[in-house]
């Protein structure tokens, strides 16, 4: 079992060296790729579509490249997605507001209960009223729905907790004792 386990690490070490940072070249690929549809979605409706054929394709060849082509790479261990959290969430807001002025500005000649007729009997219609409503109910939704859904699920929640409870218990079960130097008759401990 031990020459299986030699094997594979000489044929890993034939492999050529994965890039330095993967991660990294990675999230920057997915961020780029979700600025451009929550931006010019409404300008593309099928950007979605090729989004999601681009990743899937992506998904075979980084699987392909990581797997077969490239040595294996070291896990680091990470507490959440870093600073592309905040990355995430201003594209989200950004977003927001230029779908909002595409939206009001597009819905200009259209026909609907946001036209309110004026004095003289014709329809007035303010493009910028509609964009900061619109976007400030969408503001307003994505807040209570953040406040509502929980980062870490319960069930997860108790896992963790559990997992903390155990390793004290281990730490404290696992407390070597302390030696009484005097009871021993050394007048010199060892540090």
């Amino acid at each position: 079992k031990s020459t299986e386990l030699i094997d594979i690490i000489e044929e890993d070490r034939k492999l050529i060296p994965g890039d330095t940072d993967f991660t990294l070249s990675e999230y920057t690929e997915k961020c780029i790729m979700y600025g451009i549809i929550i931006l010019f979605g409404p300008v593309f409706p099928l950007a979605p579509l090729v989004a999601l054929i681009c990743n899937m394709v992506d998904v075979r060849v980084d699987g392909y490249r990581i797997l077969w082509k490239n040595r294996r790479y070291i896990a680091q261990r990470a507490e959440d997605i870093g600073i592309w959290q905040y990355i995430l969430e201003l594209l989200n807001m950004v977003g927001v507001v230029v779908n909002s002025l595409i939206l009001a500005f597009t819905l200009k000649g259209s026909k609907s209960i946001i036209f309110q007729p004026d004095a003289d009997g014709n329809n007035s219609y303010e493009p910028w009223m509609v964009a900061f409503a619109f976007e400030h109910v969408c503001f307003a939704l994505k807040f209570i729905v953040s406040y509502i859904i929980p980062d870490v699920p319960s069930d997860v929640q108790f896992k963790m907790r559990k997992e903390q409870f155990q390793v004290n218990q281990l730490f404290e079960k696992g407390q070597p004792k302390k030696r009484d130097s005097k009871a021993n008759g050394d007048t010199n401990p060892a540090v």
